[in-house]
């Protein structure tokens, strides 16, 4: 796990990790928005950067199917293994986030 970690580097970490915290803390379906305190967190600030999140991985996906393409080797493999990390976050960030803006537009 921890050469895996060192592979993708510290910055994809870190939105991998924004990513399943924004799955963590998802507010339910259908709860009362709050403009105050910290259950403001889970239904104002959360949704709003969940689909800023997907966005991020889908433009780091890009730029590394983009590197993938010019490097040989060691890097390939490790390029690879970037683009399954992201690709994985981002189908489970839709399998979740759609159901939920779903219900808002209806």
């Amino acid at each position: 796990m921890i050469s895996i970690l060192k592979k993708i580097r510290p910055m994809r970490v870190v939105l991998i990790s924004l990513a399943i915290l924004s799955l963590i803390f998802k507010a339910k379906t259908g709860a009362e928005v709050s403009y105050d305190g910290w259950p403001m967190i889970e239904t104002v600030f959360i949704p709003v950067m969940a689909p800023l999140i997907t966005m991020v991985l889908l433009l780091d996906s890009l730029i590394a199917t983009i590197w993938l393409s010019q490097t040989t080797g060691e890097e390939k493999s490790r390029y690879k293994l970037i683009l399954l990390c992201n690709l994985s976050t981002i189908i489970i960030m839709l399998a979740v986030w759609i159901p939920f803006f779903m219900a808002i537009l209806t």
